[in-house]
């Protein structure tokens, strides 16, 4: 009787323990939604590199004196390298072309031949997709931040948040931005790595945009290893 004491004695003491440690290891880590932004931020100003997306519905962003931009894809590689196929319009027509920023100097293909010209400056957009100075201080720049429900974009679970930026902190998109305008922003962050998977903008950055336009970026391939060069 007493040795059937003692083993189920240690057989409770075993599930107990059992119990416990699974229960420390699963307990989930609740973070503020101010908390969550701040590792975003630490997280996005270290990468090197990424793939993005970026839409517009409702209108588009002015990229040239006579391209609209509506959608972008390409790769950006820190500090200063993007590559990425813009599609909108110029003058009423469709357009695509494709942009490359490399070594201070910034070529795009003519939507007319096709062939390759010198923009004059640094392509204003660059600045948006720069990990350290444009969606890190977008992610910074957001006020009264709020925890919505969790939800997946690409592969994994993220937090979603919802908050406001002052319209000037998007200078970076356009060039120019309305003063104080307030944007509402959506943005959803990786919970195991708190880098930035998508991102949605709704208002107008600058007093001639439609009022209902929206801007979503979507990040992807983080710290891949990418060439970009200029054409020759």
């Amino acid at each position: 009787m007493k040795r059937a004491i003692c083993i189920l004695t240690a057989l409770t003491m075993t599930v107990l323990f059992l119990f416990t440690g699974c229960a420390s290891k699963t307990a989930a880590v609740t973070l503020t939604a101010q908390e969550i932004l701040s590792k975003s931020y630490d997280s996005m100003s270290a990468v090197k590199s990424f793939h993005f997306i970026l839409d517009h519905t409702g209108g588009g962003t002015a990229v040239t004196p006579v391209i609209t931009m509506t959608k972008a894809e390409g790769d950006v590689v820190k500090p200063d390298k993007l590559k990425t196929t813009i599609s909108g319009t110029a003058a009423g027509a469709s357009v695509e072309v494709t942009l490359i920023t490399a070594d201070g100097k910034t070529m795009i293909t003519n939507p007319l031949n096709g062939k390759w010209e010198e923009l004059s400056g640094m392509f204003e957009v660059l600045s948006v997709f720069d990990p350290s100075t444009g969606i890190a201080s977008i992610i910074n720049g957001i006020t009264n931040p709020t925890s919505l429900a969790d939800e997946k974009v690409g592969s994994g679970l993220c937090y979603h948040l919802k908050g406001e930026i002052a319209s000037q902190v998007l200078k970076p998109i356009t060039g120019t931005t309305a003063t104080d305008v307030p944007i509402s922003v959506e943005v959803w962050i990786d919970q195991t790595g708190f880098l930035v998977q998508q991102v949605k903008l709704s208002g107008k950055i600058i007093d001639n945009e439609a009022d209902g336009i929206v801007r979503t970026l979507t990040f992807s391939n983080y710290n891949k290893d990418v060439d970009i060069s200029l054409p020759e």
